[in-house]
């Protein structure tokens, strides 16, 4: 039953990116998906990741968190460089290319940070079921623009519709691969558990800064961007607010 619950915060994905493939303006619906994703991330990062890895990490090891952070934004930077480079500002013409690359380095972020959420659910599911499949739908509500974001982008592309479903599928089941290592490893320490989460933040605040935010300033739609900045703030204030 917790293989289950982690299973479930993955399947929002798919909701996600089903509303990218239907859209009808898909140009709109990428500029709305990505300032979404921009205020749902920062959100996330000030209201739930950052204060869990406080708890996590304690007074004493909140330097580790520092580090770790530094290390997530030197590995974001590394698979930045290994991804075919871009140069956002000589490439306006090309603007596919961006794309194509936000969607990658996006997809490979919230795989690390799937896998360290579908630990968290998993762990609490063993104990209480309910509180499990509860904490599998708040992190499956933040899954819903990160769908949207990654699929519509991708599409937005020409890519290959197989090679962007196969992008939906790992990060659908990446929460699961959660499961699967605490089925394997039995349990992870508190302060090895906050370590990795500061490795996400510390990619999340890469992916946030050095590429969202860029794509957001030489967005054509702004009307777009701006709205989808509005609803992510909205949508992380109904989810904190039913949440707790």
């Amino acid at each position: 039953m917790a293989f289950l619950a982690t299973l479930i915060a993955g399947a929002f994905f798919l909701i996600g990116a089903l509303l990218a493939y239907f859209g009808k303006n898909k140009k709109g619906l990428v500029d709305f998906s990505i300032g979404m994703a921009f205020s749902v991330m920062l959100l996330l990062l000030a209201f739930d990741i950052v204060p869990e890895v406080l708890e996590l990490l304690e007074e004493k090891g909140t330097i580790f968190m520092y580090i770790f952070i530094v290390i997530g934004i030197v590995l974001l930077k590394l698979i930045d460089i290994l991804v075919p480079h871009h140069d956002h500002d000589k490439e306006i013409k090309t603007h596919e290319r961006h794309l194509k690359h936000i969607g990658i380095i996006s997809s490979l972020a919230l795989i690390v940070h799937n896998v360290i959420e579908g630990v968290g659910i998993y762990n609490i599911a063993l104990v209480d079921f309910k509180a499990g499949l509860l904490m599998a739908i708040g992190v499956g509500l933040h899954n819903i623009p990160f769908g949207i974001e990654i699929a519509a982008t991708l599409n937005e592309t020409k890519k290959n519709k197989a090679s962007v479903i196969l992008n939906i599928i790992l990060l659908t089941f990446s929460t699961v691969l959660g499961a699967l290592v605490m089925m394997i490893f039995k349990s992870i320490s508190d302060f090895v558990l906050g370590s990795l989460m500061s490795l996400t933040i510390g990619m999340i605040i890469y992916l946030v800064l050095f590429e969202l935010l860029m794509e957001l300033g030489s967005s054509k739609y702004k009307k777009y961007s701006m709205t989808g900045l509005a609803v992510g703030v909205l949508f992380m204030v109904a989810v904190l607010v039913i949440g707790g």
